[in-house]
C-alpha cells in the first residue's frame, strides 16, 4: 500500500507540474482545471481500485471539485456513499482512503455515510447541502449515487434554499467592509468575486437548470452577451486565484499586500512611468469584479423570481410608461429606452423620487443597461438630458443610490468620459483605502448624510451648516468633481477645474454658481492642509487662509467638503482632535470675516488678557501674575491658543521654576493633551518622543517652546492606540506621567527606547519616497519651514529631533499629521546656520537617512 501511494504521489506532483506550467505558457484558467481535476481523479482511481474493487459503495467528488474548478491548493471535496451505515471493515478502509490523501499532499474533505445518513446531515446544513448540488460520479456503484442525489434533491426546498443563499451572500458581503477587505481583497469571497458567480450557478441548478451557461441561455435566464461577459470575468477572477495560489505556496484567497507585486509580476504586467505592476493587476480584479456585480443585479432576481407565484405580486400603473411591481420600477415597452434614449435618466428619476422604489426589474434592468451602453455625445448633448443629470444633484434625496448605480452599470463613465479613468484606479499613498470613483461616491454620501435630519446627531455642527447652506447641489457637485482628475500624472485639483467648469457650462449652472464650483475643486485640499500642516494659533496663517478663502459662504463650503473628503478617504483618519482643529480654523477664520481684528498685538492681547481674567477670579495676587508673564515672554502668546494658555497658566502660575508634566483627557476623544516644563537642555524634545513612542503613543501635535527664563515648555497632543478600551485611558495616562516625572526630576531611560523599523506590511511592498522640502521664512531671518513626507514607524518623530539637535537647529514648532500608515510632518526652525547652503543640503541628507529607515 505505501509503495502505491509512494508512486501516486508522484505520479500526481508530475501531473500537477505539467498543469502549471501550461497554464504559466498560456495563462488559461480553464486549461489549469481540467488538467489538475484529471490529475486528481487518477490519482483517486488509484487509490479506490486498491480499497475498494467491486464494492457497493461509490466516490462523488462535491464541491469545487465536483465543479471541476480545482485551485493548486484548492481542498478536494469527496463523499464516500455506502447503501447502509458503513461496517467497521469499510470504516476502516475509508479511514485509509483519506490517510492517503494527506499522504498525497492534498486537503481532502470527505463525507462519509449512508443514503440517510447524508441525507440527514445536509437537512439543515445550508453549505453541506450545495456542495451536493454539484457532486458528480467517480467510482463504484452509479445506481448508489443517483439515488444519493434523488433523495437529496427531494428533500431540498427549492425556495427555502435560494433564501437562504441570498442571505448567506449578505452576510458575506457584509464581513467584506472596512480597509483590510478594500485593499488586500478575498478574491474568493468579496462581493462580485468567484462565490458570487458561484451563487448564481447554485440557484440555477437548485431549480433543475442544467449549470452550463447555454442552458440557462436557452432558458431565457441569461443572455449571449451577458454569459459571454460573465464567463470573462470568471476566467480573470480564476486566474488570479491560481497565480495567487502558485505565488503563495499554499491556499491563499486574499490579495495581501506582500503578494500582489508577485502577482502581477507573474501574470504579464511591469511598471511604467503613470502606474506600478500592482496598481494594473487590481484595476483588472475591480473592473472583473465589478461586472460580476452588475450581473448579479439582474441574474439573481430573475432566479428568484423563477420560484415565486407571479400571480401574487402587487403591481401599480405610474404612468404610461413605467408601473411598480412590488419595491421595483418596470416598464410596459422593453425598447422603450432604446427607441426613447431620454429615459435612461427618466428611469433613475423616478427611481429617485419614489422612495417605494428601490431598484429596476430584472428585465428592465437588463434593457436599461443593454440601452445605456450607447449614450453617447449625442445623448450628452440633449439639453433634457442634461438637465435631468444635474437635477439628480438638485433633487439631492436618494442621490448616492442614484450615482452609485449609475456607477455599477457604467452609465457615469459614458456621461462623464473623465469618470472613466478613475474607475477602479487605487491610490498607494498609504492613506486612501478606496478606489478613486469609490472614494469619491464615499464623499458624496458623507455629504448627504450632513443634509438629512435624521443623521444630523452624528456632527451636529457640520449638519447645522448644511442645513443652512442654500447651494447643496453645488457642494453635491464638487464631491463629485473634486478627485475627478486624479490618474491623469499632474495637479488634479488643477486639472479638475476646467472639467468642473464644462460641466457647470453644459448644465445650465450660473456664474456664480460656477466660479464656487471650480473653487471648490482647486482648493478642496486647502482646509485640511492649513489645520494639519500650520500654526493656526498664528494671526498670520490665519490671514493668509482667509485671503485664498475670500468670503463667508465659501468658508461654510470648504469646511463641509473637507468633513466629507476626510471621512471618505480612510475612516482611521477622522477622529475627535482632527475634528476639532477643522472647527478651530473654521471659527477663526468666521470671526475674521464678522470683522474681527487680524492684528497679531490685538490678538495676543487678547489671549493675554484672558489669562490674567481666569488667575484675577482664582484669586492669584497680581505680583504672581507679572512673574508668570515674565518668564512666559510675549512670544508664548502668539504661538498657543487661550484654551491652551489657560490650561498652563492656571498650573503654572504659582510654579515657575519647578519642573511639571500634566496630562488631561480632551473631550470626547482617544487623544491626550501633554505639557512638560522643565529647565531647557539638549535634544529634550527628542527624548520625550521617545517616550511617548516606548507608551506606543501616536503623536498628532506637538509644540515646542522655550520660556524666556531658560525653561521649555512642551505641549502634545497623542492618540491611544485602538487596543485600549476607554475605561484603560486612565492607566495609560498614570503609566506615562509617571515615567515622564521621572525624567523631567533626572531619571532618564530614553537610551533604552530605540526604534524598530516599518511596521506595516503595506509599507513594506507599497513604499512611498521620502520627502524633505526647507524654506526660508521670508520675513523672519534665522526661521525656516520644514516638510517631511514618509512612511509612519515607531520613533519616526524622535529620530528626526535628533537630526535637528545633531545639527545645532531649535525646534520650535512641529504639526504632526499622521494619515494612517503616512505621515505628513511641518516644523518651524530657528537656526542660523542653515543660511549656508552646505548646511541646508546636509541636513536634508541626514533627514532622508533617517526617513527612509
Amino acid at each position: 500500500m505505501q509503495t502505491l501511494i509512494q508512486s501516486a504521489v508522484q505520479d500526481l506532483k508530475f501531473q500537477k507540474q505539467q498543469a502549471v506550467e501550461a497554464y504559466c505558457a498560456k495563462r488559461r484558467a480553464p486549461v489549469f482545471f481540467e488538467h489538475y481535476t484529471k490529475a486528481i481523479e487518477r490519482a483517486l482511481a488509484v487509490l479506490w481500485l486498491e480499497l475498494f474493487p467491486a464494492s457497493p459503495l461509490c466516490l462523488l467528488a462535491t464541491g469545487g471539485f465536483g465543479r471541476g474548478e480545482m485551485y493548486p491548493y484548492s481542498d478536494v471535496d469527496l463523499a464516500i456513499v455506502s447503501p447502509e451505515p458503513l461496517t467497521a471493515q469499510q470504516q476502516e478502509k475509508a479511514e485509509i482512503f483519506v490517510q492517503a490523501l494527506w499522504d498525497m499532499q492534498l486537503s481532502p474533505a470527505v463525507k462519509i455515510g449512508s443514503v440517510e445518513e447524508l441525507c440527514e446531515s445536509v437537512r439543515e446544513d445550508i453549505t453541506g447541502d450545495t456542495a451536493f448540488l454539484e457532486a458528480r460520479f467517480l467510482f463504484g456503484s452509479h445506481v448508489l449515487a443517483e439515488q444519493l442525489l434523488q433523495r437529496m434533491g427531494l428533500q431540498r426546498d427549492t425556495a427555502a434554499f435560494i433564501e437562504a443563499k441570498l442571505v448567506e451572500m449578505q452576510q458575506r458581503h457584509a464581513k467584506s467592509q472596512g480597509s483590510g477587505a478594500v485593499l488586500e481583497p478575498n478574491i474568493k469571497t468579496c462581493p462580485g468575486g468567484l462565490r458570487d458567480i458561484h451563487t448564481m450557478l447554485w440557484l440555477a441548478r437548485a431549480q433543475g437548470l442544467d449549470a452550463p451557461l447555454s442552458t440557462l441561455i436557452s432558458q431565457g435566464v441569461v443572455t449571449r452577451p451577458e454569459a459571454v461577459m460573465l464567463l470573462n470575468s470568471h476566467k480573470k477572477l480564476a486566474a488570479i486565484r491560481i497565480d495567487l495560489h502558485l505565488a503563495a505556496g499554499r491556499s491563499e484567497d486574499r490579495l495581501i499586500f506582500d503578494l500582489q507585486t508577485q502577482v502581477a509580476e507573474n501574470m504579464g504586467w511591469r511598471d511604467d512611468a503613470h502606474r506600478i505592476k500592482s496598481e494594473k493587476l487590481m484595476r483588472v480584479f475591480y473592473r472583473a469584479s465589478k461586472t460580476v456585480m452588475q450581473l448579479n443585479g439582474i441574474l439573481l432576481p430573475m432566479l428568484r423570481g423563477r420560484v415565486y407565484s407571479q400571480a401574487n405580486r402587487i403591481v401599480h400603473r405610474i404612468d404610461d410608461d413605467y408601473y411598480q411591481v412590488g419595491n421595483q420600477l418596470a416598464v410596459y415597452d422593453k425598447k422603450l429606452f432604446f427607441r426613447r434614449p431620454e429615459h435612461l435618466w427618466k428611469a433613475m428619476e423616478v427611481l429617485q423620487t419614489r422612495n417605494d422604489i428601490i431598484t429596476l426589474a430584472p428585465k428592465t434592468l437588463r434593457n436599461w443597461w443593454a440601452a445605456s451602453r450607447k449614450i453617447n455625445r449625442a445623448f450628452y448633448a440633449d439639453p433634457e438630458n442634461r438637465r435631468r443629470f444635474v437635477g439628480f444633484f438638485k433633487h439631492g434625496e436618494g442621490l448616492t443610490h442614484v450615482m452609485r448605480f449609475l456607477n455599477l452599470y457604467g452609465a457615469l463613465e459614458r456621461y462623464l468620459p473623465a469618470w472613466d479613468k478613475i474607475v477602479g484606479l487605487l491610490q498607494h499613498d498609504l492613506f486612501h483605502i478606496y478606489p478613486v470613483d469609490d472614494h469619491i461616491l464615499t464623499v458624496l454620501h458623507n455629504m448627504r448624510r450632513l443634509a438629512m435630519d435624521s443623521r444630523s446627531h452624528e456632527l451636529p455642527f457640520a449638519s447645522a451648516l448644511m442645513h443652512a447652506f442654500e447651494k447643496q447641489h453645488i457642494l453635491y457637485l464638487a464631491a463629485l468633481f473634486h478627485d475627478i482628475a486624479k490618474g491623469r500624472g499632474g495637479d488634479h485639483s488643477i486639472e479638475g477645474i476646467a472639467d468642473a467648469r464644462r460641466f457647470a457650462a453644459d448644465h445650465f449652472l450660473s456664474e456664480e454658481e460656477s466660479d464656487l464650483l471650480a473653487w471648490l475643486v482647486e482648493d478642496h485640499l486647502l482646509m485640511s492642509a492649513v489645520a494639519q500642516k500650520e500654526d493656526i494659533q498664528d494671526p498670520d496663517v490665519i490671514n493668509n487662509f482667509c485671503e485664498r478663502v475670500k468670503t463667508q459662504e465659501r468658508l461654510n463650503a470648504l469646511y463641509l467638503l473637507t468633513v466629507a473628503d476626510i471621512r471618505g478617504t480612510n475612516p482611521k483618519l477622522w477622529n475627535s482632535w482632527r475634528a476639532g482643529l477643522l472647527e478651530n480654523l473654521f471659527h477663526a477664520a468666521a470671526r475674521r470675516f464678522a470683522g474681527e481684528s487680524g492684528s497679531r498685538h490685538v490678538i495676543t492681547s487678547r489671549r493675554q488678557q484672558g489669562a490674567a481674567d481666569q488667575l484675577t477670579r482664582a484669586g492669584t495676587p497680581e505680583k504672581q501674575q507679572q512673574k508668570l508673564w515674565q518668564a512666559l515672554g510675549s512670544a508664548y502668546f502668539v504661538r498657543h491658543e487661550l484654551r491652551e494658555i489657560l490650561w498652563h497658566t492656571a498650573n503654572l502660575v504659582h510654579q515657575t521654576e519647578q519642573p511639571q508634566v500634566r496630562s488631561r483627557m480632551l473631550p470626547d476623544s482617544d487623544t491626550l493633551q501633554v505639557m512638560v516644563f522643565m529647565p531647557n537642555q539638549p535634544r529634550l524634545f527628542a527624548r520625550l518622543c521617545r517616550i511617548f513612542s516606548h507608551h506606543g503613543l501616536d503623536i498628532l501635535a506637538a509644540r515646542a517652546f522655550v520660556t524666556e527664563h531658560g525653561y521649555i515648555l512642551d505641549t502634545f497632543i497623542v492618540q491611544i492606540p485602538p487596543k485600549y478600551a476607554a475605561a484603560d485611558y486612565p492607566n495609560v495616562q498614570s503609566a506615562l506621567e509617571a515615567e515622564i516625572n521621572n525624567f523631567i526630576h533626572g531619571y532618564d531611560t530614553t537610551a533604552e527606547h530605540t526604534a524598530c523599523g516599518i511596521r506595516s506590511r503595506r509599507s513594506r511592498h507599497l513604499p512611498i519616497a521620502p520627502g524633505v522640502h526647507l524654506a526660508a521664512e521670508p520675513d523672519y531671518p534665522g526661521w525656516y519651514t520644514l516638510e517631511i513626507v514618509a512612511v509612519n514607524r515607531p520613533y519616526l518623530l524622535a529620530d528626526v529631533a535628533e537630526v535637528l539637535s545633531d545639527q545645532d537647529i531649535s525646534l520650535r514648532y512641529a504639526k504632526i499629521a499622521t494619515l494612517d500608515e503616512r505621515v505628513e510632518d511641518s516644523f518651524v526652525l530657528f537656526s542660523q546656520h542653515l543660511e549656508n547652503p552646505k548646511n541646508q543640503l546636509a541636513l536634508k541628507q541626514a533627514l532622508l537617512a533617517q526617513l527612509s529607515v
